[in-house]
């Protein structure tokens, strides 16, 4: 497993801290050597027409202008990353540079939200009922991205497209959470319709989506716990939570930030969140509340974007679990400096989650279609593959190209420097980018310069790994 920096859009810095690659094999399930499918048709499973790709390929192809070279069958998609060699037998020999289109159809039986997770090297995209649901394209190393569909009771077309660039690394696994279950491998066994076929002519109609969904409507008794426990002395802290503030691009006078909360695993998942911004005269300036449910077992975030001009702040927040009452309180000064000119950094954010979303929020953690989670309190378990994220500004005033200089710190001792000139910024002017570290125990710190001109800015990320 190698530490790679690259652009969102899907360009890699080959070679960047080559010195600290991995030769790893990805440890399978437990059932044996993963396969992409056989020859062997199976009855109401997912068929899988094989593509040539031409080598140099980025992204997925246009299916419809290519000839497969032949099809495989499979109930399940569950291929681990690992390196792979073999190729399709009774096919074809290829290992690399070759895509694979994945149809059927599943019957759902219990109507809601259904929660799908896609993770591929290289790209990959899920379709449900011919509209994108999950987006995973581009040349990349092993990365999950997320989304789920409001799926109806009836048949709904499902498809996963995938490709494989340069060898030999590869994964593709597919995995879905029913309405209020646990993550399990998607296999269409379990999505068999009825035997009376009278039962099921009809297909769903509802239309996939892929976003947090926040409500902010309800009413706001909710917040009169999290309130009450800002109010007290000493304020609750009856249990765990992280909070951190997040820095982006200045626009105008004012700039973005976000706060993201996290409360570690419990036997809870239903929780209730408040935050309140107040300025230097105590003078409110936000506010924010919400309800944020998960699974029990697992991680509880939320998030809320900010726009606040020059000043110091006081962030108030209050986590009132909805399952027992329970309250925990956080109290953080927030300090924005005036705008600067020059190139710009976003704080360097180690990454839980890239999830695929539609439509255009208002939101800094969002970016062309792809959210990111930031963990506020990155002490990663062990084998956790370390994700950073960031963002790029340029300066627009500047004729000059900027560069990227990353530094890889370990234990506090430096192990690894790469200087890369960027490319230019997308639409947005950002550059947005993404990078993976070794994950290996001990104390890390991910410092980024970026420099155009006779200006740099620096930020960096601190981080653990825990020994296995």
């Amino acid at each position: 497993m190698c530490v790679r920096l690259r652009y969102l859009a899907g360009f890699c810095l080959a070679g960047l801290w080559a010195s600290l690659c991995l030769a790893q094999d990805a440890a399978s399930d437990g059932s044996g050597t993963a396969t992409f499918g056989t020859t062997v048709v199976v009855q109401g499973g997912l068929r899988g027409d094989i593509y040539y790709l031409k080598e140099g390929a980025w992204w997925l192809p246009k299916f419809e202008k290519h000839k497969p070279v032949g099809s495989i069958y499979t109930s399940e998609l569950n291929v681990p990353p690992r390196h792979w060699l073999e190729g399709f037998p009774g096919v074809t020999s290829r290992f690399e540079w070759f895509a694979i289109d994945y149809r059927g159809r599943i019957w759902i039986e219990d109507p809601g939200t259904y929660r799908f997770s896609l993770e591929s090297d290289d790209g990959s995209k899920l379709y449900i009922d011919e509209r994108l649901a999950i987006d995973n394209d581009g040349q990349h190393p092993p990365i999950t991205a997320r989304g789920h569909a409001e799926l109806s009771t009836g048949l709904h077309d499902i498809r996963v497209s995938y490709f494989q660039g340069p060898r030999d690394t590869v994964a593709l696994v597919l995995k879905v959470a029913r309405p209020g279950a646990a993550w399990k491998v998607f296999n269409t066994n379990d999505f068999q319709p009825p035997p009376n076929p009278e039962a099921w002519q009809g297909r769903g109609s509802n239309p996939p989506t892929a976003s947090l969904v926040q409500d902010a409507q309800r009413p706001r008794m909710r917040d009169l716990a999290a309130l009450a426990a800002l109010d007290a002395h000493p304020q609750p802290r009856d249990f765990e939570f992280h909070l951190a503030v997040f820095r982006f691009a200045n626009l105008g006078s004012s700039a973005q930030r976000a706060v993201v909360f996290e409360i570690p695993p419990s036997n809870s998942a239903r929780y209730s969140l408040f935050a309140r911004i107040k300025d230097a005269d105590g003078q409110l300036a936000d506010q924010y509340s919400a309800d944020v449910s998960g699974v029990a077992g697992r991680p509880v975030t939320g998030s809320h974007a900010l726009l606040l001009p020059a000043g110091r702040y006081t962030l108030e927040a209050a986590v009132v679990n909805r399952d027992g009452g329970a309250a925990s309180t956080s109290v953080t000064p927030l300090e924005v400096p005036a705008p600067h000119a020059g190139i710009g950094l976003s704080s360097v954010m180690m990454v839980r989650l890239i999830e695929s979303v539609s439509g255009d929020l208002d939101d800094p953690l969002v970016h062309d279609g792809v959210r990111i989670f930031p963990i506020p309190e990155p002490m990663l378990s062990a084998g956790t593959q370390p994700t950073a994220y960031f963002f790029v500004y340029p300066d627009k005033t500047s004729a000059e190209k900027p560069k990227l200089t990353a530094e890889l710190l370990a234990n506090g001792r430096l192990v690894a420097k790469k200087v890369e000139e960027l490319p230019p910024p997308d639409v947005s002017g950002a550059i947005p980018m993404h990078l993976e570290t070794p994950a290996l125990a001990g104390k890390w710190e991910l410092r980024i310069t970026a420099v155009q001109g006779a200006g740099s800015v620096t930020e960096s990320a601190r981080y653990s790994i825990a020994a296995r």
